[in-house]
């Protein structure tokens, strides 16, 4: 599903450039989950951002899929993202002058699909029920506990049945006991949807519950 070869990721800066990823390699099979950990400021998110097609490496290959992301133009990039990738960020980004449905349905706005918009609404409604918010459909982000928020944005994230999700700290801004209930749905969510997931992230007990667990070191993964 992922594959990833030699990534490079450089920034200039007044001293000269700054190397943050350096040959970094990475496989991810189609339905794997995956977490990548390490300290703040080691590059997590801007790998992430570079595996959802949102950042440019400086060097090396992405392949999702089978497609080459490297070689895609700005069009194709934008097209690709809205159809084959979710993501699931700490803060969640939820619209706040729309309702939980309309959130959730947000990403199906962009992108000519086929799907009617009828058939759309069904099917959203009976995500948001699997994920515990049948009866939210109609709150306002504002109306909503911090757990109940980031299962919007899970709900976002499978919208248009990716292939692959990337979470970037999804478990940073909720108290520890939420962090083990944010756990048991990542988990929930691989197992169920069978989705491919890559996750950043602070918190042991998500890292665990993922199928394997890497630590970006030095601009590399190892592999714990």
């Amino acid at each position: 599903m992922l594959k990833v070869e030699k990534l490079t990721k450089e920034y200039s800066g007044p001293a000269g450039s700054i190397s943050v990823l350096d040959d970094l390699d990475l496989e991810v099979a189609k339905g794997e989950s995956v977490a990548i950990v390490g300290p703040s400021g080691c590059g997590k998110t801007t790998l992430l951002n570079i595996l959802g097609t949102l950042d440019i490496p400086t060097g090396g290959s992405v392949s999702i899929g089978g497609h080459a992301v490297e070689t895609m133009s700005v069009d194709e990039r934008t097209r690709f993202r809205n159809r084959s990738l979710g993501f699931v960020f700490q803060q969640h980004f939820l619209l706040p002058q729309c309702t939980v449905l309309e959130n959730v349905l947000m990403p199906r706005l962009a992108g000519d699909w086929e799907e009617s918009e009828q058939a759309t609404r069904e099917r959203t409604a009976s995500l948001l029920d699997g994920l515990g918010l049948g009866q939210r459909v109609d709150r306002m982000p504002y109306q909503l506990s911090g757990g109940e928020r980031l299962r919007v944005a899970v709900a976002r994230a499978l919208a248009n049945e990716p292939s692959l999700i990337l979470a970037d700290e999804p478990t940073g801004s909720l108290d520890p006991a939420m962090g083990e209930q944010v756990a048991d749905l990542f988990a929930e969510l691989n197992d169920q949807h069978q989705v491919t997931l890559v996750t950043v992230t602070h918190n042991a007990a998500l890292a665990k519950r993922m199928g394997s667990v890497y630590v970006l070191k030095n601009g590399k993964l190892e592999r714990e």
